[in-house]
């Protein structure tokens, strides 16, 4: 029940991450099964070949963990876009004389779409009476994400000392983030096309094999041991190609450094 229970776990915060909270752990199984029962009849409808529809089943496998990969990527550089905002927001809330609760709690629709809910938890903190430290460090806890630690201690900071050199200090953050964010589009921009490229020189083979599958002479020699053989070493390399692509392209996260 434990293992169960943390295999859930773990497939929830992937999902949160890659942007599909929308979809339960079972839903996501589900829709993935169901992705893949439908590729085999497809395959296995053209080809007659099991071993054939079962191979380009794991191609998919790959390529959809490829694509998930990408949508998470391209959601946290798109939290990430959206934080500025934020942060001016609050300056400007401050600058006009709210109090650090009432600026990040009223500034909550110029946040970034995954900080909303930590908002409103942070609002719902504040109004059963917690120390405003405590409630900062609930949101850190929530958000578990770089920039937003980096906020978080401006903002204890600026709470100890009485908001002295906050305004500054949030207007800095501001403008470092964009121009960090201005330089990550870019790159990941240039990235993107590469790798479509790699995936598609991978799966290009695949889709060949599918089309000669048509003919019927072409489905039983993969059948034989020999077909077999080169089948199993045709799969062996695409998904070791997949691997080190994901390695090669992987690009350097920004790591959480003001953490306990």
């Amino acid at each position: 029940m434990a293992g169960d229970w943390l295999v859930s776990n773990r497939l929830r915060n992937f999902l949160i991450t890659s942007n599909l909270a929308f979809l339960s752990p079972l839903q996501f199984a589900v829709a993935v099964g169901t992705a893949l029962l439908l590729i085999w009849l497809l395959v296995f409808g053209i080809t007659g070949s099991n071993p054939i529809s079962i191979s380009i089943c794991l191609c998919a496998i790959a390529q959809g963990m490829e694509s998930i990969g990408a949508r998470a990527s391209a959601h946290v550089l798109r939290t990430n876009l959206e934080w500025p905002k934020y942060l001016d927001a609050i300056h400007s809330l401050v600058w006009s004389g709210a109090t650090l609760q009432e600026a990040m709690i009223d500034s909550a629709k110029y946040s970034p779409t995954a900080v909303r809910e930590a908002i409103r938890e942070l609002e719902v903190d504040d109004a059963g009476g917690l120390p405003f430290a405590q409630c900062l460090d609930n949101f850190k806890v929530r958000l578990a994400n770089p920039v937003a630690d980096k906020f978080v201690e401006l903002t204890r900071i600026a709470h100890i000392s009485g908001g002295r050199g906050y305004l500054a200090a949030l207007r800095n953050q501001s403008s470092q983030l964009r121009n960090e964010n201005a330089v990550w589009a870019e790159i990941q921009a240039k990235q993107n096309w590469v790798l479509s490229t790699a995936k598609l020189a991978i799966l290009a083979p695949w889709i060949v094999l599918v089309l000669l599958g048509f003919r019927r002479e072409t489905a039983e020699a993969f059948e034989t041991e020999t077909g077999l053989a080169v089948l199993a070493i045709g799969l062996i390399a695409s998904l070791l190609a997949f691997k080190l692509i994901k390695a090669l392209g992987k690009l350097p996260m920004r790591q959480r450094t003001l953490v306990k």
